[in-house]
């Protein structure tokens, strides 16, 4: 069992619109449903995709530096959860990224990585997987980049502030579809259910058959 499961609190944002309420309660329905109260309903036996994986491969990138633009990820510099320098979601350009916002306590998260591993074992260079592991400490999300089975490199915000009032990512998992141009083209709120709906996404918003 995992004893994280408790959602940690994060600082209060101060000067909240009522717009910006409502959204959150839409999104808080559609994002993850692990508690300190659920029984645990994560895969024990990750698929064989996402079994394997170390710390190498979740070493953040080292970026060029870009424009930020308005229809982009925004200008937010985080650190990385494992090693690696600082990455700046602006930066993430040159080449399709899917980024996949998740939490150490998230057992929608949990289901959802072995659906990403597969699609980046099939993707190889066409599209960049990164992640961004939020509302949790550092070492909770280290233990559950394995526990899960994490494929992908992530920076860190751990109030999650910074995440919510930049990226707009109120509840996980969500996951945004960014173009080789650094252009947001597509946003995933909730879990992604099946291997087939990932592909589609990614098809879809990234020009990419897997």
């Amino acid at each position: 069992m995992r004893w994280w499961r408790t959602r940690p609190h994060g600082a209060g944002r101060p000067g909240a619109a009522v717009a910006a309420l409502s959204l959150l309660a839409v999104v808080s329905l559609a994002g993850c449903s692990g508690s300190a109260d659920e029984a645990a309903d994560p895969r024990e036996t990750p698929q064989p995709s996402a079994v394997g994986r170390t710390s190498s491969d979740r070493t953040c990138p080292q970026l060029d530096r870009a424009q930020p633009r308005d229809d982009g990820l925004p200008d937010l510099e985080l650190p990385c959860l494992e090693d690696g320098p600082a990455v700046n979601l602006a930066d993430l350009r040159g080449t399709p990224t899917v980024l996949n916002v998740w939490a150490a306590w998230c057992t929608n998260c949990d289901r959802e990585m072995p659906l990403f591993a597969d699609a980046m074992d099939r993707a190889g260079e066409q599209v960049r997987f990164f992640g961004v592991h939020y509302k949790a400490t550092r070492d909770q999300g280290l233990a559950s980049e394995d526990d899960f089975g994490v494929p992908f490199p992530s920076a860190h915000d751990g109030d999650g502030d910074l995440t919510v009032a930049r990226l707009g990512a109120y509840a996980p998992p969500q996951t945004f579809f960014v173009a080789a141009d650094g252009k947001v083209v597509g946003r995933k709120v909730g879990e992604i259910t099946s291997q087939d709906e990932l592909d589609g996404l990614v098809e879809k918003y990234l020009g990419v058959q897997l």
